[in-house]
């Protein structure tokens, strides 16, 4: 063990030379731990800790965790260090100094501490599905890896379920299937748990219960002095309602969810893919889908259109999904009715319909969104402008654009208002709504411009379409936001300002604001 750290530490001083004088205070470390949240430092600890210097921050920080948490810490300059995968290659451009592969909460309390100490930023990745760079990679800074942090355990009474951050869903599905029990939680296999259930967490469910954020009983979270606290309705209950959809990256590090489990045995669910000609049937199909939504809480839907070169040009898809082993239910008699190519709905459960959604192209790739009130002959016109835009940039090497119309119906909505409401700033009198949401990949970091271009006159001109006709909402669903996007002044006044003072209490002096630079901050 006293080899690796010392490996661990030389390798730390080959992240660059450090000219300038440090900045760490380590003598006072070593003379007063308690005053930096650390407990008694043993004897052996202090010796290694003394023979640090001339490092600058992020130097003395990787080389303090491989000291304070051994055999978990992998500096990026080492020989043997092995980067980990994201699903956009812009998260995986930049390299953290180090690693640390958390096992348990203490792990991350201890790497809170040290960022604070040195004031080396962080980033943390759970299932690393954001498509922009920093979101949860990070440049130079401490990368805190969730990926062993990856517990799934039912209750005895079948009614809650331990969830690791560092699961994606399919992990989560595999266990629960068997057991005849599910979550409200994603639709697809390689999306996190982590980012998915902070940001809100659009699911299959969603009718029933409301989404991922609504169903969660208690979050582990890890505060910016390092306190590991239990948010709950009846614990901490201002930081538990900020936590359901205000993302972790302002008030605490989630270590674990306990979420809301009910009885599933076996979905009819899947996708169908369309000739483009049935483009308007699709949305007018949808939109009544949405307004019908209310009358059947077992029932999703989504449609997506999209360019696809091997098909011979645009296309559509649907998304039926219906929470009992019930093909073809009465409210999909519209969806129905319209002729595909491709009909792959079947009988499954979660795993196996997570696994067939999944996206694992490891493509360049973007998100933007918006949200518009439900009207069928706004969603046709925005297929026209969709089509219009795409097609300017169809010679980029590698494109796929893509986007969906996602249902926000009256009955979603009113699952959200339990146990004390979520932080979105949604109500039942602003629906029934549609999310709209782009997901384009490409394969050239030459033709960034060209596409993120193309996608912002498409938003563009859909959104002021949409406030031309009264149909536009301020609702901007994080999990699908691009980075130049203002997702907390879609969640309203009074909202922000209530989840600002919940960061003011729990992190006083702005850890995570200044510390954890990547994502959406308030």
């Amino acid at each position: 063990m006293e080899l690796k750290i010392v490996a661990a530490v030389l390798a730390v001083l080959l992240l660059g030379s450090a000219s300038s004088a440090p900045s760490v205070p380590l003598n006072d470390l070593l003379s007063n731990p308690a005053n930096f949240g650390f407990g008694s430092l043993s004897r052996g600890v202090k010796a290694q800790i003394e023979k640090l210097s001339g490092l600058d921050d992020c130097q003395s920080a990787c080389s303090l965790l491989s000291i304070l948490v051994p055999a978990r810490v992998s500096i990026s300059t080492s020989s043997n260090y092995q980067s980990i995968p994201y699903w956009s290659v812009q998260q995986s451009e930049v390299t953290p100094a180090c690693r640390i592969d958390v096992t348990r909460a203490e792990d991350i309390s201890t790497t809170v501490k040290v960022s604070k100490l040195t004031q080396c930023p962080f980033a943390v990745k759970s299932g690393g599905h954001a498509a922009f760079a920093g979101g949860s990679s990070i440049q130079n800074g401490i990368l805190i890896n969730l990926a062993k942090l990856n517990e799934v355990t039912l209750s005895n009474d079948r009614k809650t379920t331990r969830v690791g951050p560092g699961n994606n869903w399919y992990d989560v599905y595999q266990v629960l299937d068997p057991l005849g029990v599910s979550v409200v939680g994603g639709r697809e296999a390689g999306v996190g748990t982590g980012g998915l259930t902070l940001g809100g967490g659009i699911s299959y469910f969603a009718g029933r219960f409301g989404w991922a954020c609504d169903n969660v009983r208690n979050y582990e979270v890890i505060l910016a002095d390092g306190q590991i606290v239990n948010a709950s309705p009846t614990s901490y209950p201002d930081l538990y309602w900020a936590l359901r959809g205000g993302s972790g990256v302002n008030f605490g590090l989630v270590s674990r969810f306990d979420l809301a489990t009910f009885e599933q045995g076996l979905l009819w669910a899947g996708s169908r893919f369309y000739d483009f000609s049935q483009n308007a049937s699709l949305a007018e199909t949808f939109s009544k889908f949405v307004a019908d939504a209310p009358t059947d809480d077992f029932a999703h839907l989504y449609i997506a259109f999209g360019y696809v070169a091997q098909l011979g040009g645009f296309i559509g898809v649907s998304g039926p999904a219906y929470g009992k082993p019930v093909a073809d239910a009465p409210i999909f008699a519209d969806l129905n009715k319209i002729p595909s190519l491709v009909d792959a709905t079947s009988f499954n459960n979660m795993s196996g319909l997570s696994a067939a959604l999944n996206q694992t192209t490891f493509a360049r790739q973007t998100f933007k969104t918006v949200t518009l009130k439900d009207d069928p002959v706004l969603l046709k016109a925005i297929i026209k402008i969709f089509t219009e835009e795409a097609s300017t940039v169809l010679d980029v090497p590698g494109l796929a654009p893509f986007f969906a119309f996602q249902p926000l119906s009256t009955n979603i909505i009113d699952k959200m208002s339990k146990n004390g409401g979520n932080a979105l700033g949604l109500s039942v009198a602003d629906g029934p709504l549609t999310i709209m949401n782009l997901n384009w990949g490409w394969t050239n970091a030459a033709d960034d411009t060209r596409v993120f271009n193309t996608i912002n006159r498409f938003i563009s001109r859909s959104f002021d379409l949409a406030k031309s006709m009264g149909l536009d909402n301020d609702f901007i669903y994080m999990n699908y936001a691009s980075q130049d996007q203002d997702v907390y002044a879609g969640y309203g006044k009074a909202n922000v300002d209530r989840l600002k003072a919940v960061q003011n209490k729990y992190d006083p002096h702005g850890v995570f604001k200044k510390l954890q630079p990547g994502y959406f901050k308030l």
